[in-house]
């Protein structure tokens, strides 16, 4: 941030900081080097990464048998009326929802679990950082930018690293499982199903063009706001002393306002973007439904094999919609992750030379001549002291006692 003494503009100072950082809303729409990066945090958590890997191919897995189950079921045991086959594979049925209950419910738990420890270790890497940052690039950054860097943008790392990427291995596998068991069963009919899939593909890329900006606006956005109120409340003495209470809650309500319209505007894409996969699968169902009863009338296809395509359709676009979801994380995630790295790459302006010398403990003295003090109904005395002092010694002044007041204004 540089300035020029004898011109002045309004975008200068604090104030068109924080309005100009919300104009930087270009990037990638995937950064392979930031996310690289960023896994580093999940490193000391590998293990339990791996087994929430390993429980998400089981729960993939179980996903794509229940359909298939109830499709042997109604050809064999319900067709030719075989309670005892129906019974195994009732209960082989069973099995698999509780199989998949469990796999999930501790893949959670652990993505969970590393989540909270990443978003930790990250917060505080941001904050020892800072630490050792020159007093310069503190007084040329707005103190509630940083603050949102270190909450806000964190959080949404957060959400890409311990659950996105995940999420991302396990819709994909099913997808691709759903499409093997489909194909598998019925080409014909499965063909006639992904008919719908050049619409959706459509529909994605118009979504992703437009999401790019509209998510990243949003990251700019909440950070001008908390940059804003920071500001603020740290000059609010300044502030009612000469009467700006106004023009300061002016300047809020229009940080405010824009944030407001950034995340309306990200939110709407999604709202109609996902509604739009909805009828896209309501489609796919109508497709199967009409040629697969078609296929069963004529005898080219089993009733079993026309439901377990109806659950199948059902699960294909389930993924989709979870994916579509997560490109907006994705969208987020990057936008934030770039800024962190650049905090985090950001060096000091001071630093110790290679040959430095470890300064040793300091030792000095200071002393105080003719201070006077003085508690209400008391008198006021003079005093001379010295206080000598060493790196870790108490305090020269120590808190009065509990019944002192504040002294009498003269």
């Amino acid at each position: 941030m540089g300035f020029s003494i004898g011109a002045t503009s309004p975008n200068m100072g604090p104030r068109g900081a924080i309005q100009s950082f919300g104009d930087e809303v270009e990037g990638s729409a995937f950064n392979l080097r930031v996310v690289v990066r960023l896994l580093r945090y999940i490193g000391p958590y590998w293990r339990r990464m791996a087994l929430a890997f390993a429980l998400m191919l089981v729960a993939s897995a179980l996903s794509l048998v229940s359909p298939y189950l109830v499709k042997v079921a109604i050809d064999q045991p319900i067709a030719h009326g075989d309670l005892e086959g129906l019974n195994t594979i009732a209960v082989l049925m069973a099995a698999a929802i509780a199989g998949l209950y469990v796999a999930t419910s501790v893949q959670q738990y652990l993505l969970s679990w590393v989540g909270q420890r990443v978003l930790a270790d990250l917060r505080a890497g941001l904050f020892r950082h800072l630490q050792v940052l020159s007093l310069g690039y503190h007084d040329t950054h707005i103190v509630g930018v940083t603050i949102s860097r270190v909450i806000n943008d964190v959080a949404v790392i957060n959400q890409l690293l311990s659950q996105g990427l995940v999420t991302l291995l396990s819709d994909t596998l099913l997808l691709g499982g759903i499409v093997v068991v489909m194909v598998s069963m019925s080409p014909r009919l499965a063909l006639f199903t992904f008919s719908v899939l050049p619409l959706m593909a459509l529909a994605t890329s118009l979504f992703a063009r437009r999401a790019k900006v509209a998510f990243r606006q949003t990251r700019a956005r909440i950070a001008a706001v908390v940059g804003d109120l920071a500001e603020d409340l740290s000059g609010m003495r300044v502030i009612q002393a000469f009467a700006q209470e106004g023009a300061s809650h002016e300047r809020f309500d229009e940080v405010n306002r824009e944030n407001r319209d950034a995340n309306i505007a990200a939110m709407s894409l999604s709202f109609i973007f996902l509604p739009t996969v909805e009828f896209l699968g309501m489609l796919a169902t109508c497709v199967v439904l009409w040629f697969g009863g078609v296929a069963v009338a004529r005898d080219e296809l089993t009733l079993g094999v026309v439901v377990a395509f109806l659950a199948y359709v059902t699960r294909f676009f389930q993924p989709i919609q979870e994916l579509s979801q997560l490109y907006t994380t994705l969208q987020a995630a990057m936008a934030g992750g770039e800024r962190v790295l650049d905090l985090l790459d950001t060096s000091p302006e001071v630093v110790d030379a290679p040959d430095a010398v470890e300064m040793p403990p300091i030792v000095g003295q200071i002393t105080l001549r003719d201070v006077s003090f003085a508690y209400r109904e008391t008198r006021a005395c003079s005093t001379t002291s010295t206080w000598r002092s060493r790196r870790g010694g108490p305090s020269p002044w120590s808190a009065p006692p509990a019944r002192a007041r504040r002294p009498s204004p003269t």
